[in-house]
């Protein structure tokens, strides 16, 4: 088994045609998945990742950390009373 996701399989996890790498990228990066991309332009995602995603043991991204803490921090009220 390779380490990395066949592109058949990335296409039916992102929901696009096997071709499709540039819609395989975007759908990548706005769900925060880790990636490279390798010399014809078809990303890798490793299976690793893909296993302990799915499983829910993954560790959070630094995004989702960032978004956590940017969520949980709230606004300076009293700069709006002045």
């Amino acid at each position: 088994m390779s380490l990395y996701l066949t592109t058949p399989e990335l296409a039916e996890l992102v929901g696009c045609k096997p071709r499709s790498h540039a819609c395989m990228k975007r759908w990548l990066e706005r769900n925060h998945w880790p990636f490279a991309v390798n010399i014809a332009g078809v990303p890798l995602v490793a299976r690793e990742y893909y296993d302990a995603r799915m499983n829910g043991t993954a560790p959070p991204t630094a995004h989702a950390r960032q978004s956590r803490a940017a969520a949980e921090q709230e606004p300076n009220f009293d700069a709006l009373a002045a």
